[in-house]
């Protein structure tokens, strides 16, 4: 059996996570002097009701890697293969510490994969490779088709609210404060490295959200052989409103509607839509 291992960063729904046996490491959440696991000791809604609620910024870290060491070792005494998967290598430490730690493991019992992406980009990933597992494919199979996953994987992110940004110091706060006072929404880009960047800057989260379902459509109008991953922070009607426009507009298949967690949403704050997809083939 192949047991895929994915960090709570990729924020794929929990009835997803039961479906295909995929094992969730969570990422630490702190705000302050207080550390909680990621969807096992807070929650998303907890996590962003004391984050509009407090003063606190709170910091994010990877799971502890003994932690990865223990379940990787039952995986692999229980006769099971193992594929990991973690958040991008500019967003975190987690990759380059598993590849070390697992180095001298059997290659053909464990891998170590950067998604270079993060929140359903990521999950968008992990999905993938739980269902070519569950489809059948070998060890060396889903290893080999892994690249070509992480190259198809697009994600865009319209941003409302800046005051996160500037209290995590993304941005300055007299940038904050002009692009506020100018109603400019910026949005950001997952680069093929896994870095973000800022794609766009339009005025208003109309224009933001018109652009979003205009970049999906430029790798094209039939994405009934992918699955649109429709996220959001604190900002579920916008995102319906941009889900209803891009089921008008375009051939859809499935479609995950589902809120960005903890550990993306510590840095962006409340008030994103944002898309993720595996572009068609």
């Amino acid at each position: 059996m192949i047991r895929i291992i994915a960090d709570s960063a990729c924020d794929l729904p929990a009835e997803l996570v039961a479906q295909y046996g995929i094992v969730i490491m969570p990422m630490h959440i702190s705000f302050g002097e207080a550390t909680y696991d990621d969807q096992t000791e807070i929650s998303t809604e907890a996590f962003y009701e004391r984050l509009v609620g407090g003063r606190e910024i709170p910091t994010t870290s990877y799971p502890a890697i003994g932690r990865y060491q223990s379940v990787v070792d039952e995986e692999l005494a229980a006769g099971n293969q193992v594929l990991i998967i973690t958040i991008a290598q500019p967003l975190s430490g987690c990759y380059d510490s598993l590849r070390l730690l697992f180095a001298d493991y059997p290659p053909d019992k464990v891998a170590v994969f950067n998604s270079q992406s993060a929140t359903l980009g990521e999950g968008a990933i992990v999905l993938a490779a739980a269902r070519l597992a569950a489809g059948g494919y070998d060890f060396e199979q889903l290893k080999a088709a892994l690249p070509g996953l992480i190259a198809r994987s697009q994600g865009y992110g319209a941003i409302n609210n800046l005051t996160y940004l500037a209290k995590g110091g993304r941005i300055s706060a007299t940038a904050a404060t002009v692009a506020t006072a100018l109603n400019i929404k910026p949005i950001i880009n997952v680069c093929q490295d896994g870095s973000l960047e800022v794609a766009q800057k339009v005025r208003g989260m109309a224009k933001a959200l018109a652009w979003l379902a205009a970049r999906v459509q430029q790798d094209g109008l039939d994405f009934r052989s992918t699955t649109l991953f429709v996220s959001y922070i604190m900002q579920e009607e916008s995102a319906r409103r941009l889900l209803e426009q891009l089921q008008q507009e375009m051939q859809l298949g499935e479609v995950i509607f589902s809120q960005i967690g903890p550990t993306v949403g510590t840095h962006l704050g409340p008030g994103c839509v944002a898309l993720f997809y595996l572009k068609p083939e």
